[in-house]
């Protein structure tokens, strides 16, 4: 520990209040094809425990990676060092994502005291060149001093290194490109640390960054891009050759008098039953298939005669049946927009997770698209949640296009529950029942997960998505219909409230009718923002709650209704009292996807209001 790192203290208005990166450099050496070499060296200094954190190693590693050298200290303030070896890692799954697995060694430095100093570092080799690698220049700490440098392949006329710099343009951070050493050079000082907030863009949107990358063809946006879009066209055209498309249209029983919309409609739903998308089975599916030796061959016959689909399989069979009814299809390109967005500066199609299809009809406006993912449970023209809302590439011979994928109307995306509460007067418990039905993308991140996993999972899952936890006690917890891709999720919830508070010896009893059974509301607690705000997406969530009143016990006069309006969504609670207690019926929707931070107060005031409106009781009297 050197004078001047005992000498550092606490920072709070530059973010340093718990701890600060001190040192992080990186290397990547890809001259030696097929053996890589990667290093990193991180060292910091920690003012308080809640600066613990900078001492979890983690390395993230490929299923050939040999981590040759690793060390791990922590040095504490009287000298005494503190060693974290090798052998101490263990590999863990740390992205289990739609669109990538990332594996890592990880550990935690021990021993970390306000006053310590940490380092770390390794040094490992693996056999893969990566397209493209993003190396963060940001973090949630504040950085003294960060060096990343990338020796990439020897440069060849097919191939260019390429580096793209993101949101660098306020930082202390220079980068240099030397061609004779053949390397490029990423440096910056004193970075500040990244603002975390809850529902903010994904990280990798607001984080500075650079991108090193190879880049093949047009050295320019647009060359590059319109050559990309004569590409794929091209794959797709070729996809959609034969006559064997003719020979199945004749099997889906279109509408033969429909229009051209309505037919597209009734293919996109044939396809969907009778092709089996391979990313979207469930676990049951999936081991039933296990036997199969290989996926389809990259053309339509097999992939129709096998029904069976991989990778963009099923978007180049909408395309080529859309042509043959006599549309316009285009294949789109996008990104999972929880993690990053599409760049069009990024001259490379490795940032791209998704692909579905764009549909003009003939005599319609040059810019009306109806988009379609076909084989992944979503309707006819509607889009899962996390590609709606974003920008995708579309691959017009004529000319490369940016899309906007717009998100739904909340309407389209609506749960809807109903419950029922009783209560037990000799055991102060209250007994609940509740079932919901989701439509559109409500609920639907939660059942491809339960079509994912296995029984035992399932279950567990189910107890959390009825409320288990605290006080309430799940007995029934049920997915009914998860076998049908295209069915929205569906619960059914049983369970028991063992602290009411409730016994006879009460006049007046409260009892508050929020719980699992509503749709979260959106939680914002701090004064001020910085980021915009961003939703899943729009949605609506209707309840109906029956309250029976206590045994010896009658509704007590019911509270006025409450209506909230904002640009933001809206809230209707209308309390009625019934001759066996209360009907309660709750609407809340939000109604955008986005909002700026500049609205942020006003957002949170509305959504503030909505849970207080939430927590209203309801009250009951001892019965004359």
């Amino acid at each position: 520990m050197t004078d001047e790192e005992k000498a550092l203290q606490a920072d709070p208005s530059k973010g340093s209040e718990h701890g600060i990166i001190l040192a992080t450099e990186s290397e990547r050496d890809e001259r030696d094809l097929g053996n890589t070499r990667v290093s990193l060296r991180f060292r910091a200094k920690i003012f308080s425990n809640e600066g613990r954190d900078l001492g979890n190693v983690e390395i993230p590693i490929s299923k050939k990676s040999v981590l040759q050298n690793f060390w791990g200290w922590t040095l504490l303030p009287d000298g005494t060092v503190l060693e974290l070896k090798k052998e101490q890692l263990q590999e863990q799954l740390i992205v289990d994502s739609r669109s990538q697995k990332i594996r890592a060694m990880k550990g935690s430095l021990q021993g970390i005291v306000p006053g310590c100093v940490i380092e770390y570092g390794f040094q490992l080799t693996q056999p893969e060149v990566f397209s493209w690698r993003r190396v963060e220049l940001q973090s949630t700490w504040p950085i003294r001093t960060m060096k990343h440098r990338w020796f990439p392949v020897p440069a060849k006329s097919y191939v260019k290194a390429s580096l793209l710099m993101s949101r660098t343009d306020r930082l202390s951070i220079n980068y240099t490109n030397e061609e004779d050493q053949g390397d490029v050079l990423v440096s910056g000082k004193d970075i500040p640390a990244l603002i975390e907030e809850p529902f903010m863009p994904p990280i990798n949107e607001v984080r500075a960054a650079a991108i090193f990358y190879y880049r093949y063809g047009p050295d320019t946006v647009s060359a590059y891009w319109n050559d990309r879009a004569k590409a794929y066209s091209s794959v797709a055209e070729d996809f959609a050759k034969g006559l064997v498309y003719k020979d199945y249209l004749e099997r889906m029983n279109l509408p033969p008098n429909g229009d051209l919309n309505a037919r597209l409609k009734a293919m996109h739903r044939w396809l969907s039953v009778n092709i089996k998308h391979a990313s979207f089975r469930t676990l049951e599916e999936t081991e039933a298939s296990s036997e199969d030796v290989k996926d389809p061959k990259f053309n339509a016959k097999a992939v129709l005669q096998s029904g069976r689909a991989v990778g963009r399989q099923m978007d180049y069979l909408y395309y080529g049946f859309a042509k043959v009814l006599g549309a316009e299809p285009y294949l789109v390109l996008t990104t999972d927009r929880t993690d990053h967005f599409y760049n069009p500066n990024l001259l490379s199609e490795s940032q791209f997770d998704y692909s579905l299809v764009a549909v003009h009809l003939p005599g319609e406006a040059p810019d009306k698209f109806t988009f379609v993912d076909t084989g992944s449970g979503v309707s006819y023209g509607e889009l899962p949640w996390w590609i709606s809302g974003s920008r995708g590439f579309m691959a017009d011979p004529k000319g490369a296009k940016v899309v906007v994928l717009r998100a739904p109307d909340s309407g389209q995306n609506a749960s809807e529950t109903k419950t029922s509460i009783s209560f037990n007067l000799e055991e102060g418990t209250a007994s609940i029942h509740w079932s919901r039905a989701d439509s559109g993308q409500t609920g639907r991140s939660d059942r491809m997960d339960l079509r994912g996993q296995s029984p035992e999972e399932r279950v567990k899952t189910l107890d959390g998505l009825c409320g288990s936890q605290g006080s309430f006690e799940v007995t029934r917890a049920e997915a009914p219909g998860l076998n049908d891709l295209y069915q929205g999720l569906h619960l059914e919830c049983e369970g028991t409230m063992t602290d009411t508070n409730f016994t006879s010896d009460l006049g007046r009893y409260s009892f508050r009718f929020d719980g699992p059974w509503e749709e979260g509301v959106p939680e914002l607690t701090s004064p001020t923002r910085v980021h915009p705000v961003i939703f899943s997406f729009p949605h609506v969530d209707k309840n109906v709650i029956d309250i029976d009143a206590p045994s010896g016990f009658v509704a007590a006069d019911p509270p006025p209704p409450t209506k909230l309006d904002s640009p933001y969504g809206h809230y209707l609670l209308s309390i009625s009292a019934t001759s066996s207690g209360y009907h309660v019926e709750r609407t809340f929707s939000i109604d955008t996807v986005g909002v700026a931070a500049a609205e942020y107060d006003p957002l949170r005031r509305f959504l503030s209001e909505v849970r207080q409106a939430d927590r209203m009781p309801v009250e009951f009297r001892k019965a004359e």
